[in-house]
């Protein structure tokens, strides 16, 4: 299978919370990209309006490799809902006010329109299973059930370059390692990071403060959605054995992520176990699984609390362990190897984690 072979094959819409106003303090814009992460992008905007880059806010950050459309705020100032974009990679689209900068709060969840190439038969006969809206080119009728439960899985993007070693070394305090893993991925360390470096060569807590928060943030929280991953694994593990339920495994970089063949035996969770903590140094109840993995590393609640740079101290969240994926249409191209699955996703829920549970059983 074969997945974001072309930026037009992952295509990304948020879908806001609520309508815009008329009038507000801050001017919400459309934002749409291709090849270019929302940090690279509003980077972009910031240049060449002359904004200040923090002033920009965004309820969620996109990936590089897809088509994405999504909204962000800017102070309202005098020429500010006047300003576009309608660039190669980039299109910038006045769409109305808010009374408050755009944040997590201000998302509903996601569209998307996702192309899958190559897929072998099993891949085929597994989607043609699925109980959705399907349509192919014979023309089958599948019974129509547009709702599909999965495991709410943190995925591979989560972790790449290195983010949840990056994450680990900070809250083992080994500040050296974080260097070495941000001076490793250009994306990561500015050259204000570098120059205070190379005149401070062991100055690596000072060397971090040169780091944008939102980036060092972002290693923490891949170790918070590690240990996620891994108590809802097990969970699912126990579960499956304790009610004969069947199951299939599927490797990633952190480990094993599991998924029920049949979607509806997910409801054999307890109400408990369809919500788990992102740990973090406030967080009171904790799953033993969480608490295991947390042991397995030598590690306590108590580290995610950074004195040496006090804004990376992070708090503990709860986060849905099961999930409805929505609006799923599947249209199925046997000639050809391909699939297109149209679907519905509640924020912060990944749609790479769709397609592993709908092609993988």
């Amino acid at each position: 299978m074969l997945i974001k072979h072309k930026p037009e094959d992952f295509i990304v819409e948020e879908i806001p919370a609520k309508e815009w106003n008329t009038a507000g303090g801050y001017a919400v814009f459309k934002l749409t990209k291709t090849n270019l992460n929302t940090e690279q992008a509003t980077d972009i905007i910031s240049k060449r309006f002359h904004l200040i880059s923090n002033n920009i806010k965004y309820s969620g950050a996109k990936d590089k490799h897809a088509q994405t459309t999504q909204y962000i705020s800017i102070p309202n100032k005098t020429g500010i809902a006047q300003i576009q974009l309608n660039d190669e990679q980039i299109k910038l689209e006045h769409v109305g006010y808010a009374d408050e900068p755009l944040s997590l709060g201000t998302l509903k969840g996601n569209k998307f329109i996702i192309t899958l190439r190559e897929l072998n038969q099993t891949e085929l006969n597994s989607l043609s299973s699925k109980h959705a809206p399907i349509t192919t080119l014979s023309n089958i009728a599948n019974e129509k059930l547009k709702t599909f439960t999965i495991p709410n899985y943190f995925d591979e993007q989560r972790f790449s370059s290195n983010n949840y070693e990056t994450g680990l070394a900070i809250l083992k305090k080994d500040y050296k390692s974080v260097v070495k893993y941000l001076s490793e991925n250009n994306d990561s360390f500015s050259e204000k990071a570098e120059a205070h470096l190379i005149k401070n060569p062991n100055d690596f807590v000072g060397t971090l403060n040169y780091i944008p928060k939102k980036t060092l943030l972002m290693f923490i929280h891949a170790v918070q959605s590690y240990f996620f991953n891994e108590a809802l694994a097990k969970i699912l593990i126990k579960t499956a054995k304790e009610k004969n339920i069947k199951y299939i495994t599927i490797k990633y970089s952190k480990g094993e992520l599991i998924f029920y063949k049949n979607y509806t035996d997910y409801n054999y969770l307890t109400t408990n176990e369809k919500e788990l903590e992102l740990i973090g140094f406030n967080t009171l109840e904790m799953n033993y699984n969480i608490r295991q993995a947390l042991d397995e590393l030598n590690l306590t609640q108590r580290d995610f609390i950074i004195r040496a740079i006090p804004n990376l101290s992070v708090e503990g969240t709860t986060r849905e362990a099961i999930i409805n994926v929505e609006n799923l249409t599947i249209e199925i191209n046997n000639l050809n190897k391909e699939a297109t699955l149209k679907f519905e996703l509640n924020k912060g829920s990944y749609a790479t984690i769709t397609i592993k549970a709908l092609v993988s059983n």
